[in-house]
């Protein structure tokens, strides 16, 4: 039998030193972006009952999810996503707060058999919610938010993709096919895979009208800036579809009037988790990480799961993405510390504990010796980029 002490699972990773330091610096960063804009910190436990993850539409397919079995017998699951817990934390402990709540936080998640994808089983997610709106202007402060924290942590170059979960039922709620057909179109619709989506159009033309045949062939290609909502006003007077692309078009005009509409695109082929979502849906992508390092949306059927009906939106950030993005890109960030070490007699620890404190209030790090040999001391400081001093024998 393989022994594996040394080891660790597939899709977990050690953190060390420098690159510990940064992502703590990181989730600093979008925490004090979440608190400046009045939002209140979380934590949920890393273990839940399985059935707060088992709920109608439930984001995460079962398989994902890790279970455990408690001493009564009990399934529990290690937390899998954070926007969930808020909810079971809004319905059933802050009910009497005073609503709209605005939630934040910081916190990891796992997912089972997320290693075969090459993705990590263990991820910091960072994010916020807003509870107990259907405002316009709450799903469009979230992407607002989503886009100053990625600029805050110092990524320029990325695009927050803005969609609607309700549009491409609106399209397709009309037509006589079946769930099977329907899935094919949305996953082919999704995927931008013109082949695919020609081949279930075709196969189901008959049940199809020439408005509904038309924008549903046009969806994977209808993106890009506010003209994008304009050519598909063109294409359907589906009183629900148009409804949905206003909705997109009055979040796009508050993310515009405050400048930040070039980090912002539309893309009406967008139609992941539409059991899940049910308004506004967006997320952001930027050079240097192959998947979302920004995803949310609007989700007003959760909460009352957990208690009573409550409208919702909210998003998730990678910080490992953000992470491997601005390595990627080759941008530092955060201080850079000078660091010295302090070598002494053992008669004078006093005074080099002394100047070890008046260095660290000076904002420099101050690590005292554990050598006797003042040799082996200048060794050690010279492998870890260090400045040598000495206290003692005249010496400061």
């Amino acid at each position: 039998m393989t022994n594996w002490k040394k080891y660790i699972p597939d899709g977990t990773k050690d953190i060390l030193f420098e690159e510990c330091s940064k992502k703590i610096d990181i989730e600093n960063i979008l925490r004090k972006t979440y608190v400046s804009s009045g939002f209140m910190e979380v934590k949920s436990p890393t273990l839940e009952f399985y059935d707060t993850f088992n709920g109608n539409n439930s984001i995460l397919p079962q398989e994902k999810i890790y279970k455990l079995i408690d001493s009564q017998g009990r399934i529990l699951a290690l937390r899998a996503d954070m926007t969930t817990p808020i909810a079971r934390i809004a319905g059933t402990k802050l009910r009497e707060v005073a609503h709209p709540l605005r939630l934040c936080y910081n916190s990891n998640v796992y997912r089972a058999n997320e290693s075969l994808k090459g993705k990590n089983s263990e991820i910091t997610q960072s994010g916020i919610e807003i509870i107990g709106t259907d405002n316009t202007a709450a799903d469009a402060e979230v992407i607002i938010t989503g886009i100053v924290c990625l600029l805050n942590c110092g990524l320029k170059n990325f695009k927050v993709e803005i969609g609607h979960a309700k549009l491409f039922k609106a399209l397709v709620d009309q037509l006589n096919i079946d769930d099977v057909e329907r899935e094919k179109l949305r996953k082919s619709i999704d995927m931008k895979n013109f082949t695919a989506l020609n081949e279930v159009l075709h196969t189901n033309e008959d049940k199809f009208n020439e408005d509904s045949f038309n924008i549903l062939s046009e969806l994977p290609r209808l993106f890009g800036g506010i003209e994008t909502i304009e050519r598909a006003y063109e294409l359907t007077d589906n009183k629900n579809a148009l409804e949905c692309l206003g909705d997109i078009g009055k979040v796009y005009e508050i993310v515009k009037s405050i400048g930040l509409q070039e980090y912002l695109s539309v893309d009406l082929g967008m139609v992941h988790h539409i059991d899940y979502y049910t308004g506004i849906i967006f997320r952001g992508y930027t050079h240097g990480f192959g998947g979302n390092i920004l995803s949310g949306g609007r989700y007003d059927n959760l909460v009352g799961q957990f208690g009573d009906d409550e409208p919702a939106t909210g998003f998730a950030i990678d910080v490992d993405g953000v992470i491997a993005a601005l390595k990627y890109n080759e941008i530092f960030y955060g201080k850079v510390y000078e660091k010295v070490l302090v070598h002494y007699d053992k008669k004078d620890f006093k005074k080099a504990y002394k100047k070890a404190q008046e260095l660290r209030r000076s904002g420099i790090i101050a690590e005292m010796s554990l050598f006797d040999d003042e040799n082996k001391a200048v060794e050690y400081a010279d492998k870890n980029n260090m400045k040598f001093i000495k206290i003692g024998d005249g010496k400061i």
